[in-house]
């Protein structure tokens, strides 16, 4: 199934997760930046945006027969405007809100998950527990006034009771302020857990960065991670998921008693979380093209 990609330059610029789109969500995929009605017509098209949807682009698509998919990446917070949803044929949001998938006239609506960061990912390998030099790391921005439920604020008080058991660099705010990639994907690597607070959002890239390097997220238990819609499409997350933040350093503290104890227990949650993560592409994969061969 030959799919066609358009969005504008700086949406295509901004959209960490591409190479998850273009390889996961949407396989064999092609990119266009912006839209020529001679070059796609009667056909599927995906429309990426990040910001405010076009009523004007959805009209001209249409306008040369093609089928629309909406992929709306942008809208964090569920507060951008959703009106245009009821004129495309599909609709594909990430960032998990259950009222905004649904629309009133039946269009069918669906979760995507936000993906790893390109560059973080794809891994060409992943590193065994056993060579790993932390039990858990967190490179990242903790100052984040803005974070869902204050998780951030919460995180961070708690982050320096863990000690040794979690390696804590901050950065001094989110993207350019933050650690390159490189940096940021090495040390995940490097660890065995990985704590990922809330951004802005309960649903983060830093889960799907560790997944896809083999790292064993830690997070909070929120409605995206619970919800067979979502991240619990074939069957419950295999990784932790704690009441509250301030469990973390007796959580770790187990976890390192045990790493030494009985250091199977430990690989065998990583071989889980692995193997759940591959097959969890492969379901979503096939769960949106079920529904663009079904339009």
């Amino acid at each position: 199934m030959e799919l066609n990609i358009i969005g504008n330059a700086h949406d295509l610029n901004s959209a960490n997760e591409l190479w998850f789109i273009r390889n996961i969500l949407f396989p064999g995929s092609s990119i266009n930046i912006g839209f020529d009605p001679k070059l796609l017509n009667n056909t599927s098209v995906i429309y990426l945006e990040l910001n405010d949807i076009s009523g004007e682009l959805i009209r001209h698509l249409r306008m040369a027969n093609n089928k629309i998919i909406l992929y709306h990446m942008g809208d964090e917070l569920g507060e951008m405007n959703r009106t245009q949803y009821k004129n495309c044929d599909l609709v594909i949001r990430n960032y998990y809100i259950e009222e905004a998938l649904l629309i009133s006239n039946n269009t069918p609506a669906l979760w995507a998950p936000n993906g790893f960061k390109t560059g973080v990912g794809p891994a060409s390998h992943v590193k065994h527990v056993t060579k790993r030099q932390w039990l858990a790391s967190f490179l990242g921005w903790l100052d984040n006034t803005n974070s869902y439920k204050n998780e951030r604020s919460k995180f961070s008080n708690i982050a320096t009771k863990c000690g040794k058991n979690l390696f804590l660099q901050p950065s001094t705010s989110f993207a350019l302020g933050g650690w390159s990639s490189s940096l940021y994907a090495a040390a995940m690597e490097s660890s065995i857990f990985a704590p990922c607070p809330s951004g802005n959002s309960p649903e983060t890239m830093r889960l799907y960065d560790a997944l896809e390097l083999g790292c064993i997220p830690i997070s909070l238990k929120h409605e995206f991670l619970l919800s067979n819609n979502a991240l619990a499409l074939i069957g419950p997350v295999p990784f932790p998921l704690l009441e509250s933040w301030s469990e973390l350093p007796n959580f770790l503290s187990r976890m390192q008693d045990t790493a030494l104890s009985n250091p199977a227990e430990i690989v065998a949650l990583q071989e889980q979380c692995i193997h759940w993560w591959s097959k969890y592409k492969i379901a979503i994969q096939k769960k949106i093209k079920d529904h663009i061969l079904s339009l």
